[in-house]
């Protein structure tokens, strides 16, 4: 009778124990993407990028730094073996994958990227575009946030929004502090660049998006580039700010753009996802606890 319980007992652990594990595991971030084939004449292909996991109360970039084929290979270690997600865009579950991590990541774009195992139709939203595929340049369909956990919701209701002229000039000031000495190349002699004296009116809003507290993004675009290489120069890489409920305004960054915004921790509060768009290089940044912090996921494509 003894042996009997501890067998029922033994059963009942061994089908409880992985449930326990799989309820107490950290929330994980992917991107549903489409990427082109390595070689010409490959097809597009589909996979789930691990990109973030949230750890207390922060979030953390999975490993992605790799400079060899060895670091590639080791770097699955840190990645975890199969996920189930759930795939969201603009607030709403719009299907699930199931993916797993392969024994390497053959290529440095490859890093992070599971391989998709489960067999239903993998969701899209719209249509194939250039726009999504960043230093590639491959017409592909748009990225979509996957979350190991059922979060998707975006409580601050982020949406596009129309700039003010107030709110334009805020944003037209803050570029200026942020880049206030900017070249062109010059017409004379096209290897060398001369200092562009812009006024203000010039920086104009490519996107605008708003929270329902009032706070906002901009990314701003200026033709324009970088003094600090004398030779060629950078382009100024549509910056993107951020302007809080009191007007205040921080610089984000550049060459990237929006992919969505969601609650994906389920603290009641939106994160916002961009995507990483420079030269050779490719990626995700998370902003989070109101643009106070925010976390990178970057890798170079060759």
């Amino acid at each position: 009778m003894r042996r009997q319980i501890s067998r029922r007992f033994l059963l009942l652990l061994a089908v409880t124990i992985p449930l326990v594990r799989a309820s107490a595991q950290n929330t994980i971030l992917g991107i549903l993407e489409e990427n082109r084939g390595h070689s010409f004449g490959d097809p597009n292909y589909r996979t789930v990028r691990v990109v973030f996991e949230k750890k207390g109360n922060e979030w953390q970039a999975f490993r992605s730094a790799c400079d060899d084929q060895a670091c590639l290979k080791a770097a699955t270690s840190s990645y975890p073996s199969e996920v189930k997600w759930t795939v969201a865009f603009d607030g709403k579950n719009v299907g699930e994958v199931v993916s797993r991590t392969p024994s390497d990541f053959r290529w440095y774009s490859d890093v992070g990227q599971q391989v998709i195992t489960s067999k239903n139709a993998v969701p899209t939203v719209g249509a194939r575009s250039p726009e999504f595929g960043g230093y590639t340049d491959a017409t592909v369909y748009r990225p979509l946030v996957a979350n190991s956990k059922q979060y998707f919701a975006d409580p601050d209701r982020w949406e596009p929004f129309v700039l003010s002229a107030e709110f334009t000039t805020l944003l037209q000031q803050a570029f200026r502090k942020r880049f206030p000495k900017l070249c062109r190349v010059s017409r004379s002699d096209q290897s060398k660049l001369e200092q562009f004296h812009y006024r203000n009116e010039e920086v104009k809003a490519v996107k605008a998006y708003t929270s329902v507290s009032g706070s906002l993004v901009a990314r701003l675009h200026l033709e324009a580039v970088d003094c600090q290489d004398t030779e060629a120069g950078f382009d100024i890489d549509d910056p993107w700010f951020f302007v809080d409920t009191k007007k205040t305004v921080t610089y984000l960054g550049s060459g990237m753009w929006l992919v969505d915004a969601g609650d994906y921790d389920n603290d009641g509060k939106s994160e916002l996802i961009f995507s990483i768009n420079r030269e050779n290089e490719g990626g995700y940044e998370i902003w989070y606890d109101n643009f106070e912090k925010h976390a990178t996921f970057k890798f170079n494509y060759h």
